[in-house]
């Protein structure tokens, strides 16, 4: 699965896309507000369902909108090789940011981490683990690092989009976990071109802190820190290790979403001419 687009995203427009993700947060929270008339921390539910809302609005709009020309093309493609190294490698990351959070405490801001796994309820789970997961790979790899990548390298289009991902997630307790996670999905993204993986690796990690947030987080450092920094280093590795093999993949470049008929026609005149 992957959104072809044939004009692409300057960084400016990247930037637009993220502020159209932050308006769209306030105008429902604001509507919240006067709707209830209420301390909106109080419905966390109701701020959940506002950020799925919000993210689903930009990617309909950035589908439909003529101007950038992305075409959402939905097709399933992902091996047993990959599947398994793309789940692996996001259950390390889990492991690692917890010990990030660990060792780099920050603080919570509470009113700004509706962006977060939430386990209070049924919907509440399916609504992080699942729902948002999908949705902001589709906005933030498949449409934003796919347009960026169509003008700028593979290498500033990952920083780029891992940055808005992270800045989506504005809780500053959030922020280096979602920047990790960024930059592992826009790594499989930009060796694969499949959306695939990203759902799968975001969707693993989301259940797991699920899961760690259900039964008691990773962190007995304190009373086992031997294991624990065992398990972390063991994790790093795994990493490591799923980021060399990923490089060895070759890079499935389609070459109707970077080029239009003119440019291919150019090119082609400009071969045949050498």
């Amino acid at each position: 699965m992957y959104v072809k687009t044939l004009n692409g995203l300057s960084l400016n427009g990247a930037w637009q896309m993220q502020l159209r993700l932050y308006v769209a947060w306030i105008v429902g929270s604001a509507a919240a507000f006067l709707f209830t008339g209420n301390n909106l921390l109080a419905y966390p539910s109701l701020l959940l369902t506002i950020h799925l809302v919000s993210v689903i609005a930009v990617v309909v709009y950035a589908l439909s909108r003529q101007k950038d020309n992305f075409t959402l093309i939905p097709k399933i493609n992902i091996s047993l090789e990959t599947f398994l190294m793309a789940f692996s490698m996001a259950l390390a990351l889990v492991v690692v940011k917890d010990a990030v959070s660990y060792l780099l405490p920050l603080p919570e801001w509470k009113e700004l981490s509706f962006t977060s796994v939430n386990t209070s309820s049924f919907y509440t789970i399916l609504t992080t683990v699942m729902f948002a997961a999908i949705m902001e790979e589709m906005l933030f790899r498949g449409i934003i690092m796919e347009a960026l990548l169509h003008r700028y390298s593979g290498g500033i289009a990952l920083l780029q989009s891992s940055l808005l991902y992270m800045l989506a997630h504005p809780d500053p307790a959030q922020m280096p976990g979602a920047l990790l996670l960024g930059l592992l999905c826009g790594f499989f993204y930009l060796r694969l071109r499949d959306l695939c993986s990203c759902f799968l690796i975001h969707l693993t990690n989301n259940a797991a802190t699920a899961i760690l947030i259900s039964g008691g987080s990773l962190q007995f450092v304190i009373t086992d820190p031997t294991t624990y920094y065992a398990i972390v280093g063991g994790c790093l590795l795994a990493l490591v290790a799923g980021y060399f093999l990923l490089k060895r993949f070759t890079v499935q470049v389609k070459p109707h979403s970077y080029l239009s008929k003119e440019n291919i026609r150019a090119k082609s005149v400009l071969f045949s001419e050498q």
